[in-house]
């Protein structure tokens, strides 16, 4: 995971590096998907398939808990309704998982970049 790969468009601000801002990203999901970050750290599976596994498990046990996730991340409903209704789970599930890590990702940039 790397931001040229995540944030195409984007360069991380002078004073950061970009071996803080992915951990800086895991952080942001932890908070945003309410995760134990201890639990996310021993997990040795890539954040992608973290994020997917919880998206599916959610959709199946915990709707609005996956939609409150949707929401903290600033991801929209009509984006989130648009590729649940025009793509089939599997695909589906991948499509949010890359929004929420690209979400996730923005969040911090713009935080690094416009704050003081």
């Amino acid at each position: 995971m790397e931001l040229a790969r995540i944030l195409p468009d984007k360069k991380l601000p002078s004073n950061r590096a970009e071996v803080d801002f992915i951990p800086a990203v895991v952080e942001q999901l932890v908070k945003d998907f309410q995760w134990d970050l201890d639990r996310v750290k021993a997990v040795k599976l890539p954040m992608i398939q973290l994020i997917s596994g919880e998206i599916e498990w959610g959709m199946d046990h915990d709707p609005n808990g996956t939609f409150s996730a949707f929401y903290r991340l600033d991801l929209g409903e009509d984006l989130v309704r648009r590729i649940l209704h025009d793509h089939e789970r599997p695909e589906a599930i991948a499509l949010l998982s890359e929004k929420c890590l690209q979400r996730a990702a923005l969040k911090v940039w713009s935080r690094w970049t416009y704050s003081p």
